[in-house]
């Protein structure tokens, strides 16, 4: 084929918008149906194998093009300036390349660049060089085209083998300021291409990059003469045939019909000065690049996203919360033909879900947010990124996440949001209205292969995921500002409906006094009329604001003056207690701002010493947390390696580059027993010692708890007392808040501290099986109503009895199972839908049996 004709049929897949249409042109060129046209990706006949052991769903594989154009456009910075990307010249990591080579700061600057100190005129500049374009079809029309475009690298013809279509070869691997490494995760998006997995590659190398690569005598050496030109391939999935009686795996192959002698066959290729790749506002491929790279992407599987791709659950959307610290911005452009109030806008960028809710346009946020904290575990050093959004605001932003990790600012993996709902958690009221994302970037590499799968988009299920995620667990619990918000909501829902939900618990208390089985299994208790707030001791007024060490108004800095023990003066030694197999969380006061260990720009740095004592040198797992004023320092003390009676001196230190001298603080540790139950403890005994933490009988210090009043329905080493129940109408704001459907009967959300909980019952009053026992009943309808609500209470009861009585064993085969969406109130919500249909007629009946019918039935089996 001649040089046009080659870009013709470059220029023709291009346009192309279904499998069918690529299979013509490619059919009129003579290539579709000649095996000897098709060359084998990566060479291996059994490449499925890898190919289809990559990304679970569509949205990850497609991530993994967005990071690989990311790759191309941070590599292109590096050789244009003439430096090796595996040199020690190099930038030693993605955010240092953007530093130096985006934002013109030194080699050997310590700084870290990201694109959240970016203008947005800078971000929209960047983001126009790597775009995401939708064509073709729209929902319920079929599947649409996704095309990726960089003006990165590129490649040269001859490099494509080597490159897009190459498997396990190290090309990124000793690079260290890019995210690829496995040279795979690019053949993910694959098996989500419609029935033929059909993906066009168009690419030119940089003509400065093959400039520099030419030799001393200035001639291109033989294999190389093509690198000015245009590369063009398709990739396609043969599926498996029947021969000879065996069947064999599907293979990927790529179309190569140059034939060089004994030589592979190679792609095509031709001459064009440029080439319109990118798009601009709806009109795919107008703007013209000179080098770069395109993907093609043909009917991909998109069903899990919203119609519109910028729309709120739209495409947009779900790839930011997996690129959630992106380190470039990327254009995305809806090119189908929407009108009217879809039509309102053809593109937005992609800047990556910290960078969008650190912005905060649209106040999805709640006042103080995002907060932050810093943990170490096995002296791996995360921080993790807290976001509390306003009722019903979350759900644009993720999907089922709760927890996500990333890499580089791409998620490896996340915990659903049901995390929030444990025992160990107790944020169960803010499940909805929380994301965290944790930032993995400085893990070691053998603690990310053990964390994460290679496919980077799940967590592994071993000791490392296990105590991260006791960690978490610790930090979300005894978060000031999280407990503060959940306990403001609380007593919000509570001023309403504390009158209306009396009548029900007092039927309630006289079912359970009147039964044997239930008096046992339960404590009755008395219910509060207003919960106590969340943190007694919370140096905070009524808005949340902090308070200085003089009682002014709390003004945070960003070089803190002072860091040091809760209502102690700096120097002075902290003297207290922890009990064992508890962790000890100690208090300070600081001006320090919330994000100051986490920030980008000179961060603060902690490191926490045992100094003497058993656990001298140990490295110890913790969690600092700062919020307006108050640092929450965690330290997880092994119970295997210390005794009750052991003394401990922990230092302390914080430290950031602006200081002379750094914060450092000691803390005389004494081991005691555990404390198994508050209620051990009589009434009054306990009060809070100078440190922040609490005393109890005998003056002992303790850790772990905060000596609130008990809550309504809270756990006690005996059972649960009486909860609160609220009854909830399809047009009450808790219908939406707690995602009720017209089959919903029943769910519970945990509130309380550590060592008590209590628990709030929301039933559907407006329940479609309900509501049809209520029409056709000649019985009174509140009557029916009743009934109803006392059986789901007690179903949702007897849950929670059970999961008390099994929690350890429970815990353990969720994380063996992989299951981590069920939780006991998850259980209670499935549950109780499924019961719905049957709870009132079972009442009816079996409360009408009488001694004739139980005769008659013992009758008729002896009869039988």
């Amino acid at each position: 084929m001649k040089n046009e004709e080659i870009k013709a049929l470059a220029l023709a897949l291009l346009h192309a918008n279904s499998e069918t249409e690529v299979i013509a042109v490619l059919a009129a060129a003579g290539y579709w149906d000649n095996p000897t046209a098709w060359r084998l990706c990566g060479d291996l006949d059994g490449n499925f194998a890898t190919v289809g052991n990559q990304q679970a769903r569509p949205e990850g594989a497609l991530v993994e093009k967005i990071v690989n154009s990311v790759d191309a456009r941070l590599l292109n910075e590096c050789l244009v300036r003439g430096i090796d990307p595996e040199s020690e010249s190099a930038p030693r990591s993605i955010r240092h390349a953007i530093a130096v080579l985006f934002d013109g700061r030194p080699q050997d600057s310590n700084d870290e660049g990201t694109i959240a100190d970016w203008s947005q005129r800078k971000q929209l500049e960047e983001a126009r060089q790597i775009t995401l374009a939708i064509t073709g079809n729209k929902p319920r029309q079929g599947m649409p085209c996704i095309t990726i475009a960089d003006k990165g690298e590129g490649q040269s013809p001859s490099r494509f083998p080597d490159t897009f279509l190459s498997m396990h070869k190290s090309n990124k691997l000793r690079i260290k300021f890019v995210q690829g490494k496995f040279n795979m995760g690019g053949t993910g998006a694959l098996k989500f291409c419609g029935r033929n997995s059909l993906q066009l590659i168009i690419s030119r190398r940089n003509p400065k990059i093959v400039e520099q690569s030419k030799d001393k005598t200035n001639q291109l050496a033989a294999a190389n003469n093509r690198d000015d030109e245009w590369g063009v391939t398709i990739v396609r999935r043969e599926r498996p045939t029947e021969a000879a009686g065996q069947v064999r795996n599907s293979v990927f192959k790529y179309l190569a019909p140059i034939h060089s002698g004994e030589a592979m066959n190679e792609v095509l290729s031709f001459k064009s000065a440029t080439l319109p790749i990118f798009p601009e506002d709806n009109r795919p491929y107008v703007r013209e690049a000179a080098h770069g790279s395109l993907i093609k992407l043909f009917e991909y599987d998109t069903k899990g996203f919203g119609s519109q791709a910028l729309m709120k659950g739209g495409l947009l959307s779900r790839l930011e919360a997996l690129l959630p610290q992106i380190a470039l911005p990327v254009r995305v452009h809806e090119c189908r033909d929407y009108r009217g109030e879809e039509a309102r806008s053809f593109a937005n960028s992609l800047v990556g879900l910290t960078v969008r809710l650190g912005e905060n346009r649209g106040d999805n946020l709640e006042d103080g947010y995002p907060s932050s904290s810093s943990f170490v575990v096995r002296q791996e050093k995360m921080t993790a990124q807290i976001y509390a959004f306003k009722n019903n605001k979350a759900e644009s932003y993720r999907t089922n996440e709760g927890i996500i990790f990333a890499i580089n600012g791409q998620s490896h993996g996340a915990i659903p949001k049901t995390f929030f709902e444990r025992s160990k958690v107790k944020m169960g009221r803010l499940a909805k209205s929380l994301l965290i994302v944790i930032d993995c970037t400085n893990m070691s590499v053998g603690a990310r292969e053990d964390l994460f799968m290679n496919s980077r988009d799940r967590l592994s299920n071993g000791e490392l995921r296990k105590q991260i995620e006791e960690e978490l667990e610790h930090i979300v619990c005894h978060h000031t500002g999280l407990r503060e918000l959940r306990e403001r909501r609380r007593s919000e829902e509570i001023a309403s409906r504390l009158e209306e939900s009396k009548p029900l618990e007092s039927i309630l208390d006289s079912i359970l006094k009147t039964s044997p089985t239930l008096s046992r299994l339960f404590i009755l208790g008395q219910r509060l009329n207003r919960p106590e707030r969340a943190d007694s001791e919370s140096q905070t007024d009524g808005g949340g604001q902090g308070a200085t060490e003089g009682g002014g108004l709390f003004e945070p800095k960003p070089d803190p003056t002072y860091f040091h023990f809760f209502k102690k003066k700096y120097g002075e030694r902290l003297v207290r207690s922890a009990e064992i197999d508890r962790r000890c969380r100690i208090k300070f006061q600081t001006d320090a701002q919330n994000d100051y260990f986490e920030r980008g720009h000179m961060p603060g740095r902690y490191e926490i010493d045992v100094i003497d004592g058993p656990l001298e040198g140990a490295d110890l797992s913790h969690s600092v947390t700062i919020h307006n004023g108050i640092a929450n320092w965690s330290v997880n003390l092994p119970d295997d390696q210390v005794d009750v009676g052991d003394q401990l001196l922990i230092q302390c230190t914080v430290t950031d580059d602006t200081m002379l001298e750094p914060f450092v603080n000691l803390a005389h540790i004494t081991i005691v027993p555990r404390e198994e139950s508050s209620t051990s403890t009589k009434k009054g005994a306990r009060t809070s010692n100078a440190s922040g933490g609490e005393t109890g009988a005998g003056g002992t210090g303790t850790s772990g708890r905060d000596g609130n009043s008990r809550a309504p329905g809270s756990t006690t080493s005996g059972g649960i007392t009486l909860p609160q129940i609220t009854e909830v109408k399809r047009n009450d704001p808790l219908w939406v808040a707690n995602d009720f459907d017209d089959a919903t009967a029943c769910k519970v959300i945990e509130d309380g501290d550590e060592g008590q909980s209590s628990y709030t019952f929301y039933i559907n009053v407006d329940n479609v099986y309900l509501k049809t026992e209520m029409k056709e009943t000649d019985a009174d309808v509140a009557i029916e109503k009743t009934k109803f609500i006392w059986a789901n209470v007690l179903i949702g009861l007897a849950l929670l009895h059970d999961a008390k009585t099994h929690a350890s064993s429970e815990r353990a085969s969720n994380i063996e199972d992989n299951d981590e969406n069920e939780t006991v109130f998850s259980r209670i919500d499935r549950t109780t839908r499924a019961l719905g249909p049957f709870l009132i007629p079972m009442i009816d009946h079996l409360g009408a049996i009488t001694e004739d019918d139980v005769v008659h039935l013992a009758q008729r089996g002896d009869d039988e």
